[in-house]
């Protein structure tokens, strides 16, 4: 039985082994070698964001888990010494998809640079070859106006979907939602079709928030906790039937990070800034069909063999351009003489692109590691892993070897530093010169020779975040003291003087902000984003005209700039050439269709101008779905939604999108104003005072706002503190002088109100309201040729204020002009049936003009309403008391006015009345 049964165990292996490692077997070679079986078949490529190799099992790691990525591992190859060309996202993933050099495909920095066209990458060589496929992006530095869609058929950037979970300041989505569209994608792929997948997960990454049960597992320790995570969706998706083999083929698979993650390692927290293998020393496993299991790779590897080295495992040739090596014969145990000395290029260039600091190029060989900065550093690596000795005055012919090494290497490519981004021209450079921004004969203000070395500022950098934090938390006083710190050390910080200019603009110092954007461009006049700052302050200082300009100068730049496109569209509309804004957005839609904020504009420009509320709202919509993030987005379709009278949706949707964005000033103002009218006083005044505890400048109309709401709760002398302020700034502020009339009538100061309505009228005799006010302060007066005089001149003036109509029957029924009566009243509830004052009077004009029945139904109407109107359970009781005949709704009504008025002075007679009613039997 034993052996019957060791034997079940050994088949039911075997068994799996045939399904998870396919169809082809490798041919053993002589003396051990291995022949791996090339030919077209389907492959997956999983790039994993900022994850460090000693974090993952098949690397050593004993307190992380990982047991996919260690299960690929033992199927296939790990490579242990694999090595990023960068630490940066963009610059990593050309050279993985390119098998260059960032300085031969130009990008090396994410959000500046792009891949060029002329740049084949491998799903550009593999569709040509019929294959499918497909690119699945899970954050926005891998957009597809990046460039890296060259050759994909479907290219999934859509970052919407599971983003509530954690959002950082880089869009993202999680794994399990990037998987999930991998999924959809594989599902619909023919049985028989070779297929490329790239898939790249960005969870590692910085601000570290992993979900349940990994953040309590990992409580400590959030970094490893994404990570563990990631694994755990990466065996979901090995899982699919279609990655073992279902079908057809199995595929190849290898999965490779883009970088690593200092986590404090020589001071650095992230990556990026410094250049030492806690960023560049990356994961690589790759797992072949047939091939060897669990072997173990120890010569240098790097990104740019990526391409080479998969083309070669389905029978094809790496491009001419590709400097990378094909390593199948080292997986076939093919070693020849010189295979362990190849040299690996390493840069990291986001310092100087950020700080103007100096840029950091790397080259190794062997177990020797050079860093070419400033004070340039020599490890011996095999001795000294964490880079915690430079030898390099010790080791100067190692030294010199290798720094000549990378001096050739640089200039056979022609130069070191090659870039994708567009140049300013020269006339765009004389443009922005006549508008002041650049000195005439401008030249950059830090040499090469004074650019500081990174590691020795690097705790600027930190200084830099913790400023950066402060931004987001709107401490934009303490912000601003921080990076003044900075510069004091590095006044040439390019960095440090755009986030200054931020923080100015939030204190609402709008000419130092201008004078830091200044500073900054005379840093870096090729920088687009500053020209899109520098325009938005020109815009703040009424210079719309300047703006545009300094816009188009960011467009010459960069055409694919979404941002360019959108902030000229805005101001455009501005200055009223609305159809110029509608071309350029549309044009935007053609090459970028899915860009929420793009589509958003488009709804405002185009759409919402027009009338079109119904396109506008599902465009918003199509775009909120991509991106629930889109505060602006959440503002318009409530808005959209509020013009239509859907109080209920627009009040959801400002309340949505202030679950996203919680210091949402619009959001807030916008919510607030809309629950003051709702009678929603309690709430619409917390939002209003977040509204302007936000506000950068004087917000007039939040002020009002807040002050008709605090009147209407009798709360006069507060509302009067709110328009004080507003006449303060501005004394002739018709809106506060108007409200500022209505506290004081409602103090008992009537011929303070009075007087001050006459003198605004008088100031503004076009202003509706104020006309309205005057004749609501007549009636109370019961001055009723008054009424209809400032009632009529009210709605010449706006035939749409519901107010007005109401007000003019009211003087029209006390006039004895019955019919007219009738007339304004019907008006008042066809312009807003929500208006229940108007029907409530129209009621009692019913009754007492002997009509009970329809009294009855507008009296109900409005106490379904305003269950708590004291006056509506009066005039019913009077209707069911006399011509209804009905004593017990009678009494009910009678009593109810006695639960909300005690007060009254008609509560003694009522009483009696309630007395005298005669009792069913």
């Amino acid at each position: 039985m034993r052996r019957a049964f060791a034997l079940v165990l050994i088949l039911a292996a075997a068994g799996i082994v045939a399904l998870v490692f396919g169809r082809r077997a490798a041919d053993p070679g002589p003396q051990g070698r291995t022949t791996l079986d090339k030919g077209k078949r389907p492959l997956v490529l999983i790039t994993i964001d900022t994850t460090r190799a000693d974090r993952l099992e098949p690397y050593g790691a004993t307190d992380v888990a990982t047991p996919a990525l260690q299960r690929l591992a033992d199927r296939g190859v790990t490579f242990e010494n694999a090595y990023a060309v960068a630490p940066i996202t963009l610059v990593s993933h050309t050279s993985i998809m390119t098998g260059t050099y960032p300085f031969e495909h130009g990008v090396r920095n994410n959000g500046i640079q792009y891949v060029p066209d002329e740049m084949t990458t491998l799903a550009e060589i593999l569709k040509e070859r019929g294959y499918r496929t497909g690119a699945f992006v899970s954050a926005a530095v891998l957009e597809k106006r990046y460039g890296l869609d060259q050759g994909f058929e479907v290219y999934d950037d859509d970052l919407s979907a599971g983003r509530d979970r954690r959002p950082r300041s880089v869009p993202d989505r999680p794994a399990e939602a990037t998987i999930a569209s991998i999924t959809q994608w594989l599902d619909g792929l023919e049985s028989d079709e070779n297929f490329f997948l790239w898939a790249h997960f960005y969870d590692p990454h910085a601000n570290y928030s992993p979900p349940p049960p990994f953040r309590d597992q990992y409580r400590e320790r959030l970094y490893d906790g994404e990570i563990a995570y990631l694994d755990d969706q990466l065996g979901k998706l090995f899982r699919h039937p279609r990655m073992r083999g279902a079908g057809s083929e199995e595929p190849i698979v290898t999965v490779i990070a883009d970088h690593g993650e200092s986590l404090g390692e020589h001071g650095e927290q992230t990556h990026a800034i410094l250049a030492y293998d806690s960023t560049l020393h990356v994961p690589w496993l790759l797992y072949v069909p047939g091939g060897p299991q669990g072997l173990r790779i120890q010569q240098n590897v790097g990104h740019v063999d990526v391409t080479p080295t998969l083309l070669s495992l389905l029978g094809l040739d790496a491009p001419e351009d590709s400097k990378g090596r094909d390593l199948v014969p080292i997986i076939e145990g093919r070693v020849t003489p010189g295979d362990g000395n190849t040299a690996y290029y390493g840069e990291t260039y986001l310092p100087f692109y950020t700080y103007g600091w100096a840029k950091l190029r790397t080259l190794r060989r062997g177990g020797w590691k050079f860093i070419d900065a400033p004070t340039p550093e020599l490890y011996d690596i095999a001795k000294d892993p964490r880079e915690l000795s430079n030898v390099h005055g010790g080791q100067p012919g190692m030294a010199h070897d290798l720094e000549r090494d990378l001096d050739e290497l640089l200039e056979a490519a022609g130069g070191a530093d090659r870039e994708t981004t567009l140049a300013i021209d020269k006339e765009s450079a004389e443009k922005l010169r006549s508008l002041g921004y650049l000195a005439a004969g401008s030249a950059p203000a830090r040499s090469e020779a004074d650019r500081p070395d990174p590691k020795d500022v690097v705790d600027l950098h930190v200084g830099m975040e913790r400023a950066r934090t402060m931004l987001q938390d709107r401490l934009f006083e303490q912000a601003s003291q921080q990076l003044r710190r900075v510069l004091e050390r590095d006044p040439e910080n390019l960095a440090a003087l755009v986030d200054l200019s931020s923080a100015l603009e939030g204190m609402g110092d709008l000419d130092a902000a201008h004078s830091a954007i200044e500073r900054a461009l005379r840093l870096d006049p090729d920088y687009d984003r500053l020209y899109l700052l520098m325009a938005r302050l020109e815009a703040r200082l009424d210079q719309p005209e300047k703006a545009l300009e300094l816009v188009d100068l960011a467009i010459s730049k960069d055409p694919r700039n979404p941002d360019a496109l959108i902030q000229k569209s805005v101001l455009l509309a501005r200055t009223g050439r609305a159809d110029e804004a509608v071309t350029v957005l549309a044009a935007g839609l053609e090459a970028a269709p899915d860009h929420p904020r793009m589509n958003l504009q488009y709804a405002r420009v185009a759409e919402m101008a027009n009338g079109n509320l119904a396109a506008a709202e599902e465009r918003i919509r199509a775009a909120l779905d991509r991106d629930p993030f889109l505060a602006g987005g959440w503002l318009t379709l409530g808005q959209i939604l509020n013009r239509q009278s859907r109080f209920d949706e627009a009040e959801v949707s400002f309340k949505e999108g202030l679950a996203r964005r919680v210091d949402d000033q619009a959001l807030h103002a916008s919510l607030g104003q809309l629950l003051a009218r709702r009678h929603k006083r309690k709430e619409a005044e917390s939002h209003l005072r977040e509204a302007l505890r936000l506000s950068e400048r004087m917000r007039p109309d939040l002020h009002i706002a807040l002050g008709a709401l605090l009147a209407e709760g009798n709360r006069l002398e507060e509302a009067q503190q709110q328009y004080a302020m507003v006449l303060e700034s501005d004394p002739e502020h018709p809106g506060a002088r108007n409200n500022k009339a209505i506290a004081l009538y409602r103090s008992g100061r009537f011929g303070e109100a009075v007087q001050l309505l006459e003198a605004l009228v008088e100031d503004f005799p076009r202003m509706a309201d104020a006309h309205n006010n005057l004749a609501a302060v007549a009636i109370e007066r019961q001055q009723w040729r008054k009424v209809e005089l400032h009632s009529r001149r009210t709605l010449e003036l706006d035939s749409q204020m519901v107010q007005a109509w109401n007000n003019l029957a009211v003087a029209l029924e006390e006039q004895g002009r019955t019919a007219e009566a009738f007339e304004a009243y019907e008006q008042a509830v066809a312009t807003d049936p929500d208006y229940w004052q108007a029907r409530f009077n129209h009621g009692i004009l019913l009754s007492n003009h002997g009509q009970p029945e329809k009294a009855e139904a507008l009296f109900i109407q409005v106490l379904n309403e305003v269950p708590s109107l004291a006056e509506g359970h009066y005039q019913l009781a009077e209707l069911y008391a006399g011509p209804l005949e009905d004593p017990e709704k009678a009494r009910t009504h009678f009593n109810a006015f006695l639960r909300y008025a005690a007060n009254d002075p008609r509560a003694a007679s009522v009483r009696q009345r309630i007395g005298e009613l005669p009792r069913g039997s």
